[in-house]
């Protein structure tokens, strides 16, 4: 019994042993591990780098070796890629009338709150395969990759926010818009419905498609989200609009002869084979607009508004000239709703 005994008590002393060993062996295991392998760099100071050009190009050699023992702050990490990105994607040197801005966000590895260099090196090659992606989605004409920054927060996530530039087709911005609050509103709006990769002639494609956005904007601005409410209009009035009552009507240039404000091109042909620019249908498209709204500023109606545009291309010949022109007419009602409320 004795025997016994003294076994157990050495088999027991061996397990204490050995769980003393493991511990410490784990605790040692714990302190080489929690030891950094690797030295913060200082935070570049940009106004001290003469030559920035060589510096990033110098830099994207060293991120290719991934040399360990490097680190750097998110603040300092997130500063090196974005410029990498732009030296690399972006130009700002072209012209533009028209600007996008869009966000990327993937995942950095960041260990104790910096950015090793052999993670760094990681991070910029998913960035590029990111923003090359992002490049092949371009829709826009002459679309360019302007401006690039990063931020990186301490779980890692990166926000990468990329400015691109564009053309409208656009020659130049008006000084003065007749409906809209200015030419930006303007060209914005014609946007979600203009086709980049369609012609527009004067007296066929462009004159209805005109026709066709004219009459959108009077839709869309009517609340169709209670159609229990029967709503109509009741007809007041029409006017055609055309360049003979608004020649020199365009004290800030409408291109078109004599300062109209409705479309005409005077030619010594009785065939005019001319094609709206997008410019064109941006002007024409706000001075319809205000034109038809301007008629009805001091209107004896209540609740009178345009109800129907229509755009028709016509010439005439006079004095040697042709002139080809639009007539624009709109029809004017009144808004009425059927309910015990009376007129909207």
């Amino acid at each position: 019994m004795k025997k016994s005994n003294s076994i157990i008590a050495i088999i027991g002393l061996a397990i204490v042993a050995t769980a003393v060993a493991f511990v410490s062996c784990k605790k040692e295991t714990e302190k080489a591990l929690s030891q950094k392998d690797y030295t913060i760099q200082q935070a570049a100071d940009v106004c001290q780098i003469e030559d920035i050009n060589s510096y990033l190009k110098d830099f994207k050699k060293k991120l290719t070796e991934s040399k360990a023992d490097e680190a750097y702050n998110l603040e300092d990490a997130a500063w090196h890629l974005a410029s990498l990105a732009n030296l690399d994607f972006c130009k700002v040197n072209v012209d533009y009338d028209n600007v996008l801005f869009d966000t990327i966000e993937m995942q950095v590895n960041v260990t104790d709150g910096v950015v090793l260099l052999s993670d760094l090196n990681t991070a910029y090659e998913q960035m590029c395969k990111e923003i090359q992606q992002f490049k092949n989605g371009f829709s826009h004409n002459n679309q360019n990759l302007y401006f690039i920054t990063v931020s990186i927060s301490n779980d890692g996530n990166a926000k990468i926010e990329l400015m691109t530039t564009f053309n409208c087709n656009s020659k130049y911005y008006w000084d003065h818009t007749w409906y809209f609050d200015n030419d930006w509103s303007a060209v914005c709006s014609l946007e979600q419905y203009y086709s980049y990769d369609s012609t527009y002639y004067w007296n066929t494609t462009a004159a209805r498609e005109l026709e066709r956005l004219l009459n959108l904007i009077e839709h869309h601005e009517n609340d169709s989200s209670n159609n229990q409410i029967h709503i109509y209009y009741t007809p007041t009035q029409s006017h055609t609009f055309d360049y003979t009552d608004y020649n020199n009507n365009d004290p800030y240039h409408s291109g078109f002869y004599n300062e109209s404000r409705v479309f005409v091109m005077r030619t010594t042909s009785s065939v005019l084979d001319y094609i709206f620019s997008f410019d064109d249908m941006v002007y024409c498209y706000d001075s319809y607009l205000g034109l038809g709204y301007d008629f009805i500023n001091s209107s004896l109606y209540p609740n009178e508004r345009p109800v129907c545009w229509k755009v028709a291309a016509d010439n005439k010949h006079l004095n040697y000239w042709y002139f080809h022109y639009h007539k624009l007419k709109v029809n004017y009602g009144r808004l009425v709703a059927d309910n015990p409320i009376g007129d909207m």
